[in-house]
């Protein structure tokens, strides 16, 4: 799948799913925090890292990543 970067592919494989989710809520609330400061850099940057987290999530559903753990 050309869809998800090298990034989110080696997330997925060095992270557990709990600890993606983790780092999800974590980057979830800087965005809102970020939003609510109305810091537009604060707002880019953690959305950069909500989004690293939430396609590594993804990945690990995908049947390529389950071809490759095997």
């Amino acid at each position: 799948m050309g869809f998800f970067t090298l990034r989110h592919k080696k997330l997925a494989h060095k992270y557990s799913v709990s600890e993606l989710k983790s780092g999800y809520h974590y980057s979830e609330n800087e965005l809102r925090e970020a939003a609510e400061n109305g810091d537009k850099k604060a707002l880019k940057r953690a959305m950069k890292v909500h989004g690293n987290f939430e396609y590594a999530l993804l990945y690990k559903n995908t049947p390529e990543y389950n071809k490759r753990r095997k």
